[in-house]
């Protein structure tokens, strides 16, 4: 049944290209890129008016605590690539819980929500003619908890942990070219205690984003009673199980982890007032990917909390990740950056 629904999609896609192409954008919406445990996986594709070449994809991850939120409508600043002559993949991927206000912890957790957008990028690549989009030059945009997922599939490239076996495609290359993060949590052990630190200054918060049933901790199946990351930071250094497996775990869900010198650049954009996410996590992860040799466009929001900054932040970020999606700026590989003077 799932092979034979997606065959059915690809076959509308096949047909509607083989029409010929027409001089509006559309969009291929309820594209299923797999079936895990009885769930099926889909992203819409938004595609921009047709011009002689292909176009390059941005693959949207939306936010929500990896508890809730939904792939549609697209952000107001993301929508307008469309109409620059982007590819827009909006995904779905596992929530950590099975109802939409986030009352329960039933749902997948990690690494299953970045092996779920691992695998849309290979679909996606797999899939690129069919499709007609550039399966070559992919990127990735995200917010918040989206932010997280999408910033670690562009620094995971080759990480084998975290490619998982979702999806009808194993073997395709999962990489991206570029990353837009807006406001990522980016070093999960050290998200309370950074409430602490200058702008945000909220000591106050620490012991609450610390202690269990927040949304970071029930990614980790480690948000109930008695638990949070207060508590698994206490043990980080306790040799005894399940302390070392538990620490290990944090850590592969933190960008951080994933810094080195063969990353994709990355915009990180982040606000002065945000009192969600902590401004140390965005500025400990540009120190990181400096330090590394990452090209990296980082901005600071004087007074934004935690919402997108619309307006001319916006628009250098869709300009940026465009430009980073030119066949010029990449290699023959379609992944890594012809220069890191940027």
């Amino acid at each position: 049944m799932r092979l034979t629904r997606l065959s059915t999609r690809l076959a509308l896609a096949v047909a509607a290209l083989a029409a010929g192409p027409t001089a509006a954008q559309d969009v291929l919406p309820n594209l299923e890129y797999a079936l895990v445990d009885g769930q099926r996986l889909r992203l819409d594709l938004f595609r921009p008016a047709p011009a002689a070449t292909p176009p390059a994809v941005v693959l949207w991850v939306h936010g929500g605590g990896w508890c809730a939120g939904a792939r549609t409508p697209l952000p107001a600043d993301v929508a307008p690539l469309q109409a620059d002559g982007l590819a827009i993949a909006a995904v779905s991927y596992r929530l950590t819980s099975t109802t939409p206000d986030c009352a329960n912890a039933n749902g997948a957790t990690w690494p299953a929500q970045i092996h779920d957008l691992k695998a849309a990028v290979r679909w996606l690549r797999a899939n690129a003619a069919t499709l007609g989009i550039d399966g070559m030059r992919i990127g990735a945009w995200g917010q918040s908890a989206g932010a997280h997922l999408a910033t670690t599939v562009a620094l995971s490239g080759g990480s084998a942990d975290l490619e998982g076996s979702v999806g009808p495609h194993p073997g395709v290359d999962s990489r991206v070219a570029a990353v837009v993060a807006y406001y990522p949590p980016t070093d999960l052990l050290n998200l309370g205690p950074d409430f602490a630190t200058p702008p945000t200054n909220r000591p106050d918060l620490v012991a609450v984003v610390d202690g269990p049933g927040q949304p970071h901790a029930r990614m980790l199946a480690f948000g109930g009673a008695g638990e949070g990351m207060g508590v698994l930071r206490a043990n980080a250094a306790n040799p005894d199980p399940p302390w070392p497996a538990r620490l290990a775990l944090a850590q592969s869900a933190s960008p951080l982890t994933h810094v080195d010198v063969a990353d994709p650049p990355v915009f990180l954009l982040h606000g002065t007032a945000d009192l969600t996410v902590p401004l140390a996590q965005s500025r400990r992860l540009r120190d990181a990917l400096s330090l590394a040799g990452v090209a990296t466009t980082y901005r600071e929001i004087s007074g934004l909390g935690h919402v997108p900054p619309g307006g001319a932040a916006a628009a250098e970020a869709r300009t940026w990740i465009r430009q980073q999606l030119e066949p010029a700026a990449l290699f023959g590989d379609g992944f890594e950056p012809a220069s890191a003077a940027r």
